[in-house]
């Protein structure tokens, strides 16, 4: 989990520097990043036990612009500032540490964005090399020239964490602040400090089903057919499910807190593994539907396309349930017969879910 924390602040002729806390990834950690707040506080993972092992953590520096003004942190941001441009115009500048998913999600991410600006998905990634502190990353600008926002998305990995730094705003604005982004950029230094054993706030947990219960590999508790897999990245629980012949789906499942970027944000993120393009407020509205999650209204999706990595047909259906301060994600993907077969149970694998700070 991160655990953000301004240690330090420095202000002269309005230069300010800016320390935050945020985790070193270790080959042991496999719980989903969260941006502050307590372990003993987070829900209890209501499927599984997991072991997080320990992680170490990473200070991120910056020098804040002179005329940037600092913003409360929220969802997944270890840093979050307003950049002021001419005419009353302004571009929001973003920090946020994310565990390093391989250059195959870099299109994926880039049609997330695109998606915000209403721009139609890209069939290629492209980016320009960046100076990001000691090391060189990867600078992503979109715009049209004709929609009035602009993004521009710098990353650079570190140690198994992914850094992404966000400037959009009005066209105007963004391309206004955009030699102070970088300079900014150039600002940030990391500097490792001493591992921090974290206790698991997943462990110990079961799972409460009147489903055929699986075979002694596959852990108990699982519908059958269901084989679990053992310390996945990134997320806090992967099962895999085998059809005839090589046919197969995945259920994964993760956490993030606060809103986890928003829904339409993750429905897009899904419709770009599924090769589609984003969708607006208006059809998601008619696609989407509700159910029943620990209480809580959780958002449903089906939807059928082309797996981006294998280039067959897909299936993937999607649940987004809030959680008191944080949000599950579900996710059924893989051969759309298996996917057909399997939606009902693994809806009741979700709907069975016991979360400890449920309302």
């Amino acid at each position: 989990m991160i655990f953000a924390l301004a240690l330090a602040g420095c202000n002269r002729d309005q230069v300010q520097v800016q320390v935050q806390e945020v985790p070193k990834e270790s080959q042991s950690t496999t719980a989903p990043l969260a941006q502050s707040g307590d372990a003993t506080s987070q829900p209890m993972n209501p499927h599984a036990g997991m072991d997080m092992g320990a992680a170490g953590t990473q200070a991120v520096k910056w020098i804040v612009p002179t005329g940037w003004q600092r913003k409360a942190l929220s969802q997944m941001r270890v840093g979050s500032f307003t950049a002021p441009g001419k005419d009353g115009q302004s571009a929001d500048v973003s920090v946020i540490p994310l565990p390093t998913m391989g250059p195959e999600m870099e299109l994926n991410n880039l049609n997330m964005w695109r998606g915000e600006l209403q721009l139609p998905p890209a069939t290629k990634a492209e980016s320009e090399p960046v100076t990001i502190g000691p090391g060189q990353g990867k600078l992503f600008e979109i715009a049209d020239g004709k929609t009035p926002g602009r993004i521009i998305v710098a990353e650079i990995d570190r140690d198994g964490t992914s850094y992404y730094f966000k400037m959009r705003g009005d066209d105007a604005a963004v391309r206004d602040q955009k030699p102070a982004f970088l300079e900014f950029l150039k600002s940030v230094s990391f500097a490792a400090s001493p591992a921090t054993a974290m206790t698991d706030p997943h462990a110990g947990m079961t799972i409460t089903s009147d489903l055929p219960q699986a075979g002694a590999d596959s852990g108990a508790g699982l519908p059958a057919g269901w084989k679990e897999i053992p310390n996945p990245q990134m997320l806090l629980a992967k099962y895999v499910i085998q059809g005839s012949d090589d046919a197969k789906a995945d259920v994964n499942v993760s956490m993030l807190a606060g809103t986890g970027g928003g829904v339409m944000m993750n429905i897009s993120r899904w419709r770009g593994q599924l090769g589609l393009p984003p969708l607006s407020e208006e059809d998601f509205s008619k696609q989407a539907q509700t159910v029943d999650v620990g209480g809580s209204k959780a958002t449903v999706v089906d939807m059928t396309g082309t797996d981006s990595k294998t280039g067959k047909k897909a299936r993937l259906v999607g649940v987004i349930a809030p959680q008191a301060a944080d949000t599950w994600f579900y996710k059924l993907m893989g051969d759309e017969q298996v996917v057909g077969q399997q939606k009902d149970t693994f809806m009741k694998f979700i709907q069975t879910a016991k979360f400890s700070n449920a309302p």
